[in-house]
């Protein structure tokens, strides 16, 4: 997430243009000076200075810590050369006149949006390094930004701090009504999920990640110019790509096992009758049928490939695909086979999946703290899953047993389903 910029930029046109703005103060016993300076798509630049603390920067951001060491960076003995002379001439720091501390010009804010101006996050990031107050009522896209630009400079830990004893992403959630919430775009889950992710915030990178997965809002190509929560840091798009695929992988097994078993020459019905036969024969077209018009079956000849385009994944929203599919009828050839239908045996398997997708998004908690082993990504697919032998316990409060099952689960390279 973090850049290696180590040493801040300052061209002789950034000098010149700092002395027409004015200096923020963030400290009244700042040493130093910041002129921080970022262009927008349009070619529009913003600029902005501030009064701050050496000392305090390098505390609280490894960025500066490495920019402002005396022995390490030019830039760094540069302001110590200053420090040095000022401490000689003045006793007090807050007389100081602004325009004797030293300057340091930083360029780029990182991948933040389009903004009228940069002086209120600035303001934000460098007030909380210092230990004061912001605005108690950040918005989700105001706090996603400030993540940035705190990620930007490697101070997330401090903006972690701060929003955890502030509470606020609680009192996002409690400004948003639940119909808010069901309404929220892509873009707005998008601001959630990086904030959460940056500020290790377990309970909105469970809410999110799965709100992502099962929207299908993945696999967008972000331009280089488009906010950070665009192109989400850490692969964590692959990552729920992978997962998304997974669980749709497990759903068309549940429906390749019906199409097998009524395809087979094994008797399903049981009932004895001589009309038997013509009940598995039945069902067997009802339910080629049911699939079709659902979307989830495509006819397609085997003696020779006539189909340019290969067949893309379904890409919308599970939730409504778990509707259609649970909207299977009791289907039946007469009146003595009333329950030969798939449906009593069909919509368990669907709810069983259903029931495990939530569990298939990340685990806030297993993400922050072993995000490694939490992963699917490099994990190795087990052979086979068995219902009724193989272990699926969703209500486990053992994480890695919870975890672990359901792993499998969704990634087994074949599925025993129990009929």
């Amino acid at each position: 997430m973090r850049r290696n910029d180590q040493e801040a930029i300052k061209p002789a046109e950034l000098e010149a243009s700092f002395q027409g703005d004015r200096v923020n103060v963030i400290s009244a016993r700042g040493d130093l000076v910041l002129h921080i300076r970022h262009s927008v798509v349009d070619s529009t630049t913003h600029s902005h200075a501030f009064r701050v603390t050496t000392a305090v920067l390098r505390k609280q951001s490894r960025y500066f810590d490495r920019l402002l060491d005396p022995i390490k960076f030019g830039e760094g003995q540069r302001v110590a050369t200053a420090h040095a002379r000022l401490q000689t001439q003045y006793q007090d720091l807050t007389i100081i006149p602004v325009d004797e501390l030293p300057v340091v010009y930083l360029e780029d804010l990182g991948r933040i949006p389009t903004v009228k101006s940069i002086e209120p996050v600035c303001l934000d990031f460098l007030n909380i390094l210092h230990g004061k107050e912001v605005q108690s009522t950040l918005p989700a896209a105001n706090l996603a930004t400030l993540a940035i630009v705190a990620d930007r400079f490697d101070a997330l830990d401090a903006v972690q701090i701060y929003a955890r004893r502030k509470k606020l992403m609680a009192g996002i959630d409690s400004r948003t009504l639940p119909k808010m919430e069901l309404a929220l775009g892509e873009g707005r889950v998008r601001q959630r999920l990086l904030v959460a992710l940056m500020l290790d915030h377990a309970p909105w990178i469970e809410r999110y990640s799965l709100r992502m997965m099962a929207q299908g809002w993945l696999g967008r190509e972000a331009a280089v110019t488009d906010p950070l929560w665009w192109d989400l840091p850490g692969r964590v798009e692959e990552e729920l790509s992978l997962r998304r695929s997974y669980v749709l992988e497990t759903l068309q097994s549940v429906q390749e096992h019906f199409l097998s078993v009524y395809s087979t020459r094994k008797r399903v019905c049981r009932l004895g009758y001589d009309s038997s036969p013509e009940c598995d024969s039945f069902q067997l077209g009802e339910i080629v049928r049911f699939f079709m018009r659902a979307g989830t079956l495509k006819m397609q000849g085997a003696i020779i490939n006539t189909e340019d385009n290969e067949i893309a994944p379904y890409a919308g929203d599970l939730a409504l695909l778990f509707d259609k599919l649970k909207q299977v009828p009791e289907y039946q050839v007469n009146a003595h086979h009333s329950h030969c239908g798939i449906r009593t045996q069909y919509v368990p398997f669907l709810q069983l999946v259903e029931a495990a997708l939530p569990h298939a998004a990340f685990c806030g908690i297993c993400w922050v703290e072993d995000r490694h082993n939490h992963s699917w990504l490099d994990s190795k697919r087990p052979l086979r899953w068995s219902q009724g032998t193989s272990e699926l316990d969703l209500r486990s409060t053992d994480h890695r047993r919870r975890h672990v099952g359901l792993r499998d689960f969704f990634m087994a390279t074949q599925r025993d389903w129990l009929v």
